[in-house]
């Protein structure tokens, strides 16, 4: 399916090198650390689309630990932000609703970081005294999400004094290992993103996971889109359980079930999500099920968010799209598209 006479043809804006990076870029954004002023009860992630996306993957990996994070997307609570932490995170540094977030935050009391690119963002954070770790300059905006993970990760491990250095180590080291199995060089058989493209060549993907992977699994179904300039469907347990599921009796649906799994699963969703698995094989849908590497949550997620980017850049060479181009996006985005 894959070839470098493919990806060469296809990937005229050299995507794949910036992926290359994503290991050195988690451990560049951990040491981008802003010391908070102080101890906060809570925190929000404030950003919009990619920048957001770090934010949900955060959230997950909080999920059950003690330490409330929210993720906010276009606007903050109109009360209660005394005693929390904000962090303001956007690649391009000039996102609206992410200057206005952050303004509104300092103003409802809230201790604030920002993590940006230079822009309205960097700018509106020295104007209110808020510190500001610097995002690197980025071939596309949706390819910073390690350095804003670990910006944002070490932020939150400084304020509410995580301790996760080591956890973050290891799943460093997850990257560094699933670039080695995951990487152009690696022919399909052993390439485990390589093989989900392939199977996704003719199917829309139907993406399934818990809460704990919910960012990861927001962020496939983005980047299959972005990327691969492909539909996907993501539905999230345990809701999928109780109405999604009847939708595979339609004999006309040709998705390909995709379930993303990791070991911090709760019993009750683990069961379940076995049983759905069993169930769409007895349909003959035959899903992927695509778990992350290493003995942390924090691995787990990051590893398998690392593989499913890696799939859709794939996806997108064996259709003969350049992953890197985002036309429509661009189009919206001008005054009468």
């Amino acid at each position: 399916m894959y070839s470098d006479a493919q990806a060469k043809r296809a990937d005229r804006g050299g995507m794949i090198s910036a992926y290359e990076r994503w290991p050195s870029l988690a451990r560049e954004g951990f040491r981008a650390s802003q010391a908070t002023k102080s101890r906060p009860d809570r925190a929000y992630i404030m950003g919009m689309g990619g920048s957001a996306a770090a934010g949900d993957i955060l959230a997950g990996w909080l999920t059950g630990s003690g330490v409330q994070v929210s993720v906010l997307k276009g606007g903050v609570p109109v009360g209660g932000l005394k005693g929390s932490l904000a962090i303001a995170c956007s690649v391009s540094g000039n996102t609206e609703e992410t200057v206005r977030m952050l303004a509104a935050a300092v103003e409802g009391g809230a201790d604030a970081v920002s993590i940006s690119g230079a822009g309205k963002v960097s700018e509106t954070a020295r104007r209110l005294r808020v510190p500001n770790i610097v995002v690197p300059k980025a071939l596309a905006q949706r390819l910073m999400l390690p350095f804003l993970v670990y910006a944002g990760l070490s932020v939150l491990n400084s304020a509410f004094d995580l301790k996760c250095e080591s956890e973050a180590a290891e799943s460093m080291a997850a990257l560094d290992a699933e670039w080695a199995d995951s990487g152009p060089s690696v022919p399909e058989p052993r390439n485990g993103a390589k093989a989900l493209a392939a199977a996704l060549v003719s199917k829309t993907a139907a993406i399934y996971c818990d809460e704990v992977a919910f960012g990861v699994g927001v962020r496939f179904k983005n980047v299959v889109n972005e990327n691969s300039k492909r539909h996907a469907h993501f539905d999230a347990v345990p809701e999928a359980f109780h109405n999604e599921i009847e939708a595979w009796e339609d004999p006309a649906t040709d998705f390909l079930p995709v379930f993303l799994r990791h070991s911090s699963e709760s019993a009750r969703d683990s069961a379940k999500l076995d049983q759905m698995v069993e169930i769409l094989r007895g349909l003959g849908k035959a899903p992927a099920q695509v778990r992350g590497r290493g003995s942390t949550r924090l691995a787990q997620l990051m590893s398998l968010a690392y593989r499913l980017d890696l799939s859709s850049y794939y996806l997108a060479v064996a259709l003969g799209r350049d992953p890197l181009p985002t036309g429509l996006l661009e189009r919206l985005k001008r005054p009468g598209g």
